[in-house]
């Protein structure tokens, strides 16, 4: 069953996540700022109380590194987009993917 209860994130959280996950190493809190600044206009406040709420949920983790604090995703974008369409197909299509697959036909999604 799905682990999206515990992974649950915010929209501004996912923000974070994509970039850990497009990167694929571990990143200092600077580099992540530097980035989301550039992409969102983001300030280092911002950016550090999103990956304190990232860490207090166990979605990242940190590990010092020369001092410096490194975060990494606990979990990939893959497992959480399985959770997403775990969740999508039990919660709006009563647990039956075929009525999900036909709403996506229906609007042109998938032809």
């Amino acid at each position: 069953m799905s682990d999206y209860t515990s992974r649950r994130i915010s929209e501004a959280e996912l923000s974070v996540m994509e970039i850990l996950w497009e990167i694929g190493k571990p990143m200092a809190a600077k580099d992540l700022q530097v980035i989301l600044k550039e992409r969102r206009g983001w300030e280092r406040t911002t950016v550090r109380s999103l990956l304190t709420r990232l860490q207090e949920k166990g979605s990242v983790t940190s590990e010092k590194v020369d001092d410096v604090a490194t975060y990494a995703p606990t979990f990939t974008k893959a497992e959480y987009g399985w959770d997403l369409a775990e969740v999508l197909v039990d919660r709006l299509y009563e647990r039956d993917a075929a009525k999900l697959v036909a709403a996506l036909k229906e609007h042109g999604v998938l032809a």
